[in-house]
């Protein structure tokens, strides 16, 4: 049994130090290195020159103390079996052995997984002598069989045979692995700096767009504040385009109301002149008749310079010039001017203005204006000795409103005639008595002035019997 056990020994130690020269062989100066620094037989420290040749003790703990060349972790393996995947410190303890030859081997590893040549240790461990055993004879001699010896160098060198062939295909695999490293490391350098030209082309790219939406932000804008000023531009023709149509209506207007206001101060002067011829007249009566033709001739001349002034200005002034004044006297004027008239075509004209009136706030000249239309059509239209009446009156104290009237019993109007009798060149049915022209604009100027000043203008009438036009304005 003593026999077998040292030949055991023999063999294991013809290993460990086969093993130990391939490493030393295998090693480079550029690989990963890794050695022992301290070894520790429980407390004891073991020379480095007995590393060779540890033996334990069962149950004595082993401490291996190591050092990398670099920074680096260890992995610990025991006869074969990993114990220790990733060991950070650079020391481990063996303890809870069991009897026997044992072999410790670690391996390092860098930052880069290069792993360094394995470093290995082989050891015994022994039953414990107990005292009172028999003792070994001193002279005992421990023979080795010579064949075990010679079998263990054979394997040897088979072994160190097929370590150098490892080791050489080792070489050439790290030299292609290496050439296929270059290549790659060169394809990926090649590939970075397209991927970073394309980067940048993209960036000019981008750039370039930026700069194009820029450009296409202040055509936009450029386009708005053109767009706003074409509206602006589109607003004003428009209005001007409106006014442009108001003042060609009120130029019709005021020309068809200064035409037809002519006719009548022309009518008048045409009466009275006929007046003058047809009958024989005192000093009196041709006095009031020169006045008559006289003012009559003023009021052509006024409707004259006013056609001048619409003409000269490019808009007429509606506006009316109001102002407080006596419609009493105003209304006795319009009949005093239609009396030579009214005479001389054999009607019988009647005045019969109140008394009293309230001062009304107007435009003298329109409702004289307006009055002298409603007067002028009743005694044109009237048949010789009918009656025509000139009245006044107010309507209502609390509303405050004052009326005028113009009424006949001539020929009348039809249902038709009264529901146009106001419309802007509405020419009647009824025929003028005396062969005068009626351009149909008389009772649409009186219902226009009148509404102008916040009143109103009707007509009552039946055919065969007579009419009555009035309007009513509103007084303070």
């Amino acid at each position: 049994m003593r026999h077998t056990e040292n030949n055991h020994k023999l063999f294991a130690i013809i290993l460990f130090w086969v093993l130990q020269l391939t490493i030393i062989l295998a090693q480079r100066p550029t690989e990963l290195t890794l050695n022992f620094t301290e070894i520790q037989k429980g407390t004891t420290t073991i020379e480095q020159s007995s590393w060779g040749n540890i033996s334990l003790e069962k149950g004595e703990t082993l401490y291996l103390g190591f050092a990398a060349s670099e920074a680096a972790f260890f992995r610990v393996f025991l006869n074969g079996v990993l114990i220790e995947p990733k060991l950070i410190e650079s020391y481990y303890t063996l303890k809870d052995l069991s009897a026997g030859t044992h072999i410790f081997k670690l391996i390092a590893y860098n930052k880069e997984l290069m792993e360094s040549a394995p470093l290995l240790l082989s050891f015994s461990v022994t039953e414990k002598i107990i005292v009172g055993e028999k003792k070994i004879e001193a002279g005992e001699q421990h023979l080795i069989n010579p064949v075990l010896v010679y079998g263990l160098v054979i394997m040897c060198a088979v072994l160190f045979g097929v370590i150098l062939i490892l080791l050489f295909k080792k070489n050439n695999n790290s030299t292609d692995t290496s050439t296929k490293l270059v290549e790659e490391l060169s394809d990926l350098k090649y590939s970075y700096k397209r991927v970073k030209e394309e980067l940048a082309q993209e960036q000019e790219e981008n750039e370039n767009l930026k700069a194009r939406i820029q450009e296409l932000d202040y055509s936009v804008k450029t386009l708005e504040k053109a767009n706003v000023h074409l509206v602006e531009q589109k607003e004003k023709l428009a209005a001007s385009k409106t006014k442009l149509e108001i003042l060609h209506k009120q130029k019709e207007e005021m020309f068809a109301i200064a035409i037809h206001d002519i006719k009548n101060p022309a009518s008048a002067i045409r009466g009275y002149i006929e007046l003058l011829n047809s009958y024989e007249l005192n000093a009196n009566e041709q006095q009031e008749i020169m006045a008559s033709l006289v003012a009559s001739s003023e009021d052509i001349v006024k409707l004259s310079q006013d056609m001048c002034v619409i003409i000269a200005k490019a808009m007429p002034e509606p506006k009316l010039k109001l102002q407080t004044a006596s419609l009493k006297n105003l209304v006795d004027d319009v009949f005093n001017q239609n009396a030579s008239y009214a005479k001389a075509k054999k009607v019988k004209f009647y005045n019969k203005n109140a008394n009293e009136l309230p001062d009304v706030k107007i435009d003298m000249e329109k409702i004289e204006e307006a009055l002298d239309n409603i007067v002028n059509n009743a005694i044109k239209y009237a048949p010789p000795e009918t009656i025509v009446e000139l009245r006044s009156y107010v309507k209502d104290l609390n509303k405050k409103l004052v009326v005028v009237e113009v009424k006949d019993n001539g020929v009348g109007l039809s249902d038709a005639d009264l529901k146009r009798s106001f419309q802007k060149g509405a020419v009647l049915s009824a025929k003028p008595t005396g062969f005068e022209q009626s351009s149909g604009l008389g009772l649409w100027i009186v219902k226009k002035i009148i509404e102008e000043h916040n009143g109103k203008v009707w007509v009552e009438s039946k055919e065969g019997v007579g009419s009555t036009f009035a309007f009513e304005l509103p007084y303070e």
